[in-house]
């Protein structure tokens, strides 16, 4: 009789979380917060076979029921006993990097911030040629369009919060795969190739530049990274000292807080807003689909076409520099801007750690304008 006892609680026990997510799931967090699609069922088949047992695998971790809420308890258990994770495990292991003072860091397995903070994944010389000749590839055919190339890399939060990432995690160097691409196409091409590490360094003292939750860098930050652009192609250079910001919040969160589930926790950071900033200039700020487009009176009566990652998003306050802006992640629409918006301008805006980027996004844009 116990032994059957025994028998049912378990049962109950294994089945139990499956049926009650069936009726819980519209009511608890049961969302995808991971940056990635989840698996898909596979399908069961004799030719399938040796690969099913890890697709299915794959798929039930994706679809365990109360996933985001044992995440959770895992992060605040793991927080409560002070759990620390080594090099080694962060490199198999968590998107998120669990840093100092609760800073959140990115470990996408498909991107390449971990390595580039650790400086193991330098380029050989032929891999560096290859990339910058796709570059100039594609500039030389925006030449014939009119149009001037400008490539803008936005560092990873990594390289500019050093202090807040775990201390088991020592990089091998201080000269990163992007410093090393950044230095090639300075040194054998004349593509204009600004990199946001130096300045978001320099001006990180004056205040908060990225999110604490978040992978991303905050509107202080994307103000810095826009003042590279305002240098190179104006001359001058705006620091934060020399504007305003004021906070709209002090309750903000982020995608890494939401990957650990722990976004009602992780919920205290801060919204800046900058003001004060070329205050005579009017802009006009419009939708088209999902481009950001902006006209205004800006001395610079030149049309700029900027192609971004998410850190685009920061960069708005660009707006003021130029007579037109376009922000688009429409490549599909790529052919017609360059023909109908004859755009003086082309801004290629990414992380460093979207590494696959910054190799091939210059060949794909370039095929889509070769017959222009």
């Amino acid at each position: 009789m116990k032994n059957k006892l025994v028998f049912v609680l378990f049962l109950i026990m294994l089945t139990a979380p499956a049926i009650t997510f069936l009726f819980l799931k519209d009511y608890i967090d049961s969302e995808n917060h991971e940056n990635r699609v989840f698996a898909e069922k596979p399908q069961f088949s004799i030719e399938a076979l040796p690969s099913f047992p890890q697709q299915f695998d794959d798929w039930f971790n994706d679809y365990l029921p109360y996933k985001n809420q044992l995440v959770m308890a895992n992060t605040m258990k793991n927080d409560f006993l002070g759990v620390g994770t080594t090099a080694m495990e962060y490199m198999t292991g968590s998107m998120v990097i669990k840093g100092k003072d609760n800073w959140l860091f990115y470990n996408a397995e498909k991107q390449q911030s971990f390595n580039d903070y650790l400086c193991n994944n330098l380029y050989e010389e032929a891999e560096l040629a290859e990339i910058a000749e796709g570059y100039v590839k594609l500039q030389k055919k925006l030449k014939e369009l009119g149009i001037e190339l400008v490539v803008f890399y936005a560092a990873n939060k990594e390289q500019i919060y050093p202090e807040y990432m775990p201390s088991s995690i020592v990089p091998v160097g201080t000269y990163s795969r992007t410093d090393q691409l950044v230095d090639y196409m300075h040194a054998n091409t004349d593509i204009p190739t600004l990199y946001t590490k130096e300045a978001l360094l320099k001006e990180k003292e004056k205040g908060q530049l990225f999110y604490k939750y978040d992978t991303h860098w905050n509107n202080l930050g994307g103000f810095v990274g826009g003042q590279l652009l305002n240098e190179y192609f104006h001359g001058e250079y705006v620091s934060l000292d020399d504007v305003s910001y004021k906070v709209v919040s002090t309750d903000v969160s982020g995608d890494l807080a939401s990957i650990l589930s722990m976004g009602n926790i992780y919920n205290d950071d801060t919204e800046w807003e900058v003001t004060g900033y070329k205050e005579d200039v009017t802009v006009k700020a419009d939708m088209d689909g999902d481009d950001f487009v902006f006209t205004s009176d800006a001395k610079d009566k030149r049309k700029l076409l900027m192609y971004r990652d998410s850190f685009g998003y920061a960069l708005m306050g660009i707006a003021k520099d130029y007579a037109q802006v376009r922000i688009s992640r429409n490549t599909d629409a790529f052919a017609a801007y360059c023909k109908e918006m004859q755009p003086d301008i082309l801004v290629l805006e990414m992380v460093e750690r979207w590494r696959e980027g910054q190799e091939t996004w210059c060949n794909g844009l370039y095929n889509l304008i070769a017959d222009l």
